[in-house]
């Protein structure tokens, strides 16, 4: 299983300095955030792909699942400048007990207790909204990694990237994949759209995001329910808010017309070289006949008529993941960057020490 919403950013080292909620109707202040965000992944991110404005903005202001959330900045040295920002994000439909945040300071302002200052403002925040555990991804051996160490976090789930160049797949060998795995595939066909899920296939999408449960996940997650109404809410609604182009192949069985596999891509017109693979899925009952890998090369094959510039796909896989690893590995996809692990915070621990830390200064 695949599912690849999210990991973004990095971490700066508190001083006392203004801190203020952003007002997402304040463009000009989105678009600073953005070139700041821009700046850190360039840093914490060398390899890409990264954020272009218009899905920043949809992910700052909807959301990949469309869970509540708020963002916060701290001002730079110059009236209207944005050193650092954080993204609180706050489950609300499963794990009312946590948050997911992202915080971002530029790296020219890094070490400088901005990025304290404002974790010491995420965990009050966090604790108003009765939240007692803050997850919050980083590569290791960045500065993300080294700031989470420094604040008492434990890490978490590791998760590895890894990359495809669509340039130089070979065809015979995909054709030699799907000949082996055929055999194994009898009794399934292959359906596929763009843009949003259709009405059709609605309840069945809603199972197969559901099979992503069975992903390898940290033990204190709890999993989440879909229905169809999850799918049209927190799916087709949110999906305009990017400016993504979207592509889903899936497999589907015929004695029952049951949707067994989804994989799903999304393409940004203003970085056109770089497919986002957004989850791979099989429902448990179907699994075993090779539908994963059939639905990926798939995949590839619609996208060389659709996206003629697309050039490579990135994906995230739970370093513990084998079966998806061998998968991704059998179509050519190699490790990019260090791997990430998804750090955890306990929220009244972090407070707990901050007010032994603000005494112990007074």
């Amino acid at each position: 299983m695949e599912n690849n919403w999210r990991r973004r950013g990095g971490a700066g080292l508190g001083m006392r300095m203004r801190i203020e909620r952003l007002d997402l109707a304040d463009t000009e202040t989105i678009r600073a955030c953005f070139e700041l965000f821009l700046a850190a992944q360039r840093v914490d991110e060398p390899d890409g792909p990264w954020f272009t404005e218009r899905p920043f903005r949809g992910w700052l202001s909807a959301g990949w699942g469309g869970d509540p959330r708020e963002i916060w900045l701290a001002e730079g040295q110059t009236q209207g400048s944005v050193a650092g920002w954080y993204r609180l994000e706050l489950p609300d439909l499963e794990n009312l007990d946590q948050a997911e945040l992202t915080l971002v300071v530029h790296p020219a302002q890094r070490r400088r207790g901005i990025g304290r200052a404002l974790l010491k403002h995420a965990t009050a925040r966090a604790a108003e909204h009765g939240r007692s555990m803050l997850n919050s991804p980083a590569r290791h051996g960045g500065d993300g990694e080294a700031f989470a160490r420094s604040t008492g976090a434990e890490p978490g789930l590791v998760d590895v990237q890894r990359v495809m160049d669509v340039r130089t797949a070979e065809a015979g060998r995909l054709e030699r994949l799907r000949e082996a795995a055929g055999p194994k595939a009898a009794g399934y066909s292959l359906v596929s759209w763009t843009g949003l899920v259709p009405e059709e296939f609605i309840e069945h999408a809603a199972a197969l995001y559901a099979a992503l449960n069975d992903a390898p996940h940290d033990p204190q997650t709890a999993p989440a329910i879909w229905d169809a109404r999850r799918v049209r809410e927190r799916v087709n609604d949110l999906r305009p808010a990017y400016g993504l182009r979207t592509y889903s192949v899936a497999a589907r069985h015929e004695a029952t017309a049951e949707l067994a596999a989804l994989s799903e891509i999304a393409v940004d017109p203003a970085d056109p070289g770089w497919g986002h693979q957004m989850l791979t899925g099989v429902t448990r009952k179907h699994r075993g006949h090779r539908l994963g890998l059939l639905v990926k090369i798939a995949m590839l094959e619609l996208l060389r008529g659709t996206e003629p510039q697309l050039e490579r796909i990135y994906t995230w896989n739970a370093e513990s993941n084998r079966y998806m690893i061998a998968v991704n590995e059998a179509l050519g996809y190699t490790v990019q960057g260090r791997p990430a692990s998804w750090w955890k915070l306990d929220v009244a621990a972090a407070l707990g020490e901050q007010a032994l830390a603000s005494r112990a200064r007074s």
